[in-house]
């Protein structure tokens, strides 16, 4: 007995191996740039593909078939990933974060307007419980609005003057938010809380954030040297641990803001709106695809519940792309640079757009609160969409 759980312990890590080399990402990226994170992001989305593909007919004849090709692959130098490819990739990273970013906002207002209704709706019944969870929005409401006015004392002290003024802009936003509340039978105040704790909290990342690209880090050597690319991850990682501290302080330096409270608390929102967004693919696009589900979907037949823990392709795939996306992305905020589509743009735009305001931040505050006025605009006969359905 004891022997037949060690090996589901074993097989149930080497299932999980791809996403504890996840932790690698950051730490590679620190050293070595993004380059190297986005050849190491491919090859570990290669494997989790092949893996799936693989008939299982095999792993019966090799039981450790997976841990074989997991190995294999770290002895794999960078460069064989071909440039076009990684090209390619870098492409796709920076086009998708703009949407990844209103997604998030948007489905964290969900899931707190789905809360909120739900403990509504048991005020309206005249439950025995009426009392408490008028006080539950109240406590909650009342954090929120604390958080904010905290948040935007920080701002109007310490912005400058351009984010001061989208901050003004933000509270006036606010303002008519609210009284499209009051105005709106089914408003609900813990909805236009958040939504207003959101708002202020964007701006405050985005003071946050041109903070960090005013005073950049400087790139390490390692960034720009051609050797990188011809290692494998194993040599990488070798080399790493035989660094001295001298000669990795910058890397030291990334390394840190990567386990800061903002990063974590950004990574926490991005992997909630992944695993929200591939549980709804799950459900949405291939529920009536059995043989879908058999091979590519699901591992348990007699699994009812679509969750994206069932999901290991997509899983695999979306916290390995979501992972290498915000860690590019910082890292090249952190060295001064735009990420992302303003990059692109910044030679054009420089002259005549503030470099303290961030588009993408600006696009997801209008975001959270058009998706609340849209809701309340729907309020009386409000059905929700099944994308939108947990």
């Amino acid at each position: 007995m004891c022997f037949g759980i060690g090996i589901s312990c074993i097989l149930a890590f080497i299932e999980v191996l791809p996403f504890v080399c996840l932790v690698t990402v950051p730490l590679l990226g620190s050293f070595f740039g993004t380059d190297i994170i986005y050849r190491l992001s491919l090859l570990l989305i290669f494997h989790s593909l092949i893996v799936e593909l693989i008939p299982n007919v095999l792993y019966k004849i090799i039981p450790l078939l997976n841990l074989v090709l997991f190995g294999f692959m770290t002895c794999l130098p960078f460069s064989l990933t071909p440039w076009p490819v990684v090209w390619l990739y870098d492409k796709i990273v920076w086009f998708t974060d703009p949407f990844l970013m209103i997604a998030e906002m948007v489905l964290i207002q969900n899931v707190v307007m789905r809360y909120s209704q739900s403990a509504a709706d048991e005020i309206w019944s005249k439950d025995a419980d009426e009392f408490k969870y008028k006080i539950v929005i109240l406590i909650f409401s009342s954090m929120c609005y604390a958080v904010s006015a905290s948040l935007a004392v920080e701002i109007y002290n310490s912005a400058p003057a351009s984010q001061v003024l989208c901050l003004f802009v933000t509270v006036v936003l606010l303002i008519a938010v609210h009284n499209m509340m009051w105005m709106a039978h089914e408003g609900i105040i813990s909805d236009c809380a958040f939504c207003s704790l959101c708002s202020v909290t964007i701006i405050y990342a985005m003071f946050v954030e041109t903070r960090q690209m005013n005073s950049p880090i400087d790139q390490p050597s390692l960034w720009k040297s051609p050797d990188s690319q011809n290692s494998s991850f194993l040599q990488s990682l070798n080399f790493i641990l035989h660094l001295t501290t001298g000669n990795a302080q910058s890397s030291i330096e990334f390394l840190k803001r990567f386990f800061s409270p903002f990063f974590l608390g950004l990574f926490a929102i991005r992997l909630y709106s992944i695993l929200f967004i591939v549980k709804q693919i799950s459900k949405n696009f291939f529920q009536g695809d059995e043989d879908f589900n058999k091979t590519l979907l699901f591992n348990d037949e007699d699994e009812e519940e679509f969750s994206p823990w069932k999901s290991p392709v997509l899983l695999k795939v979306s916290i390995i792309f979501m992972l290498t996306q915000m860690t590019a992305n910082f890292l090249q905020e952190w060295t001064g640079v735009h990420s992302g589509y303003v990059s692109t743009l910044s030679s054009y735009v420089d002259k005549v757009w503030p470099s303290e305001i961030l588009i993408s931040r600006l696009l997801q505050v209008l975001a959270v609160n058009t998706f609340y006025i849209w809701r309340l605009y729907r309020a009386d006969d409000w059905t929700w969409n099944p994308w939108l359905t947990p």
